[in-house]
């Protein structure tokens, strides 16, 4: 056999093999970028930051749970129970509120059944700029409609042979598929001594505020909470947004007071603002839970500064549905009385002492 024949036969194998690869990767499809969930295959969906636009555009459901992942633990099945129809979570670990709005808007733009949004609105991303985004890299070729771009996804070996292939293995070991209640589960046992061991106090600061900087995080805030949660609510009429303040611990407000109470103060005076900003719209519900101090002081219901137990999860939605620490326009000036006094005046150094 001459080399020409070689050389034909060698890149027919070749093609050959690229295509079966492309084939498979569209098959498997481990980040539903072509299709939804085959049945009866084993897929993950642990890798949040690669399966959520796939989730958003493929799956059927009729609610959703969004957010950073101090939503992870938010149960669908219990969303389900409560609120009736069918839930996805799609979670965002330490993106902006812009990459959290632009997926959503793109999910009501795809799934007109949507008509139930649960969305954490983290107070620690106040102040960010409208266009800040978590990461600084993206994998743009499964968030666009760009065809060619594809075969970042189709010819990826990390994709291959990790998620493909891994999925393929698991489906013929009869390892049953994820749920999003199966990576809801917080990966550490929550307590207070865990918690008061990850958290490095700052040392205590008199700073006073000064006007320029405080109008600068109002206008940063009042901008960012206007173009990534306002503009999808006010655009979505037939949309319900149950929107909350996710409920960081006690560490939290002591590294604020840490920094002076003017520093404090004007994180509350933020959250005011931020409450009347997203009040006043007939299909937003707004809640906060910083004034249930049973929850917020006690460690033993967090596995960090910010993140809480699954537990708690359970207890927020309970509560949402309830309609308890539900912010309204009459009850809301009470609200940030409330926490302004208790917030300024706690003995934050009792957390420290022996039984604290």
């Amino acid at each position: 056999m001459n080399g020409k024949k070689w050389s034909l036969i060698f890149l027919s194998l070749y093609v050959a093999a690229l295509i079966g690869i492309g084939v498979l990767v569209i098959i498997v499809d481990p980040y539903f970028h072509f299709h939804e969930p085959i049945k009866g295959m084993s897929y993950s969906l642990d890798n949040t930051f690669y399966i959520n636009d796939g989730i958003s555009k493929r799956f059927p459901y009729t609610g959703m749970i969004t957010g950073t992942s101090t939503t992870r633990s938010l149960r669908t099945k219990q969303a389900e129970e409560l609120f009736g129809g069918k839930f996805v979570r799609v979670t965002y670990h330490g993106e902006g509120f812009k990459g959290i709005n632009d997926n959503l808007r793109m999910a009501i733009r795809e799934n007109p059944n949507l008509n139930l949004v649960v969305r954490g609105i983290d107070p620690i991303w106040f102040i960010t700029d409208e266009n800040w985004q978590g990461y600084e890299e993206y994998p743009e070729y499964l968030f666009d409609d760009i065809v060619w771009n594809d075969v970042n996804y189709l010819y990826n070996k990390e994709i291959l042979w990790n998620d493909v292939i891994g999925e393929v293995v698991r489906t013929i070991r009869r390892e049953p598929v994820d749920t999003f209640d199966d990576v809801a589960k917080n990966d550490t046992s929550p307590g207070r001594d865990a918690v008061l061991e990850g958290y490095e106090r700052p040392e205590r600061e008199y700073t006073q505020n000064s006007q320029k900087e405080t109008d600068a995080f109002f206008e940063l805030m009042d901008a960012n909470l206007t173009k990534n949660v306002l503009s999808v609510v006010e655009e979505n009429p037939d949309v319900t947004f149950y929107l909350f303040f996710p409920p960081y611990s006690i560490c939290w407000w002591d590294s604020l007071h840490q920094s002076g109470e003017d520093i404090l103060t004007r994180r509350i005076d933020m959250e005011q603002a931020a409450i009347e900003k997203l009040l006043g719209h007939d299909n937003v519900r707004l809640f906060s839970f910083f004034n249930n101090y049973a929850l917020v002081c006690n460690l033993d219901n967090y596995v960090d500064e910010v993140h809480y137990s699954n537990r708690v999860s359970d207890q927020i939605l309970q509560w949402m549905k309830d309609g308890e620490y539900e912010l309204t326009e009459d009850n809301y000036l009470e609200y940030i009385a409330e926490i302004r006094t208790f917030y300024t005046q706690y003995d934050y150094d009792s957390m420290f002492a022996e039984g604290g």
